[in-house]
């Protein structure tokens, strides 16, 4: 093709018409010019599917740690249920009309329990292998991009769960001592003590002990408040995805 081009320039060279060598000069100018931006341009086409076969693929990925969040909070949701109902059991110590048998056997139902609890921390690993790679802004919907940026900013564990982990390991830490009678330790244990016996406890007095119990009720009821706040923030951030991802 420039063989081509370099003939017909000489061949008008030769037969010294300067005017159309002239004006073919100028085209051949153009024809480069437009075969530069068709290049430029076919550049630009690869570079954005590129960026969008890579957007795809970080959405895909967050989309599905999202998901995985959700079923968590609905099973953190569950257990909160069973939860509320085995502090609730541990209340029923302050009835002044049980024996002390009675309160034995409440005492060893719920005790171990009651030491479990359970707090959401959101997956980040797809969002942090997209901040890793320095390419954020290859999520092209704002208000996705800043939605994910405010619902991995957020700090889970300082929120009303920490105030719950605090009060479950309270109780723990404080009272489930005083659960240790001589009968407690004898069963669970297998040990003979000179502990006092179930019928010199008087955790059923202990009022600090049931102002826990109520706040750890209470916490338990705003945390599931809070998650499902973060569950229709989740919701919102899926049909964001879905819709960019069609």
């Amino acid at each position: 093709m420039i063989k081509f081009f370099r003939r017909i320039r000489q061949k008008l060279l030769a037969e010294n018409k300067f005017s159309k060598y002239l004006l073919y000069a100028v085209g051949e100018i153009i024809l480069v010019v437009i075969g530069i931006l068709i290049a430029l341009q076919v550049n630009n086409w690869n570079e954005e599917r590129k960026s969008i076969k890579k957007e795809e693929l970080f959405l895909t990925e967050i989309r599905n740690s999202l998901v995985s969040d959700s079923t968590q909070i609905t099973e953190i949701l569950e257990f909160n249920k069973g939860k509320v109902k085995i502090v609730q059991g541990f209340m029923g110590l302050f009835a002044d009309t049980l024996s002390p048998d009675q309160r034995f056997t409440i005492i060893e139902k719920y005790t171990r329990p009651f030491t479990e609890y359970q707090v959401f921390l959101p997956n980040k690993t797809a969002w942090n292998n997209l901040i890793t790679s320095e390419r954020l802004n290859l999520i092209q919907n704002r208000d996705l991009r800043t939605l994910l940026m405010e619902y991995y900013a957020f700090d889970y564990d300082s929120s009303v769960q920490e105030r719950l982990k605090f009060m479950n390991r309270k109780v723990v830490d404080e009272v489930f001592p005083k659960f240790f009678t001589k009968e407690f330790v004898a069963k669970n244990l297998g040990i003979t003590t000179d502990f006092p016996s179930k019928d010199e406890n008087k955790l059923h007095l202990n009022q600090t002990f049931l102002s826990d119990l109520y706040g750890i009720v209470y916490l338990i009821n705003l945390q599931n408040e809070f998650l499902k706040d973060i569950n229709l923030n989740i919701t919102e951030a899926l049909e964001l995805i879905d819709k960019q991802l069609e």
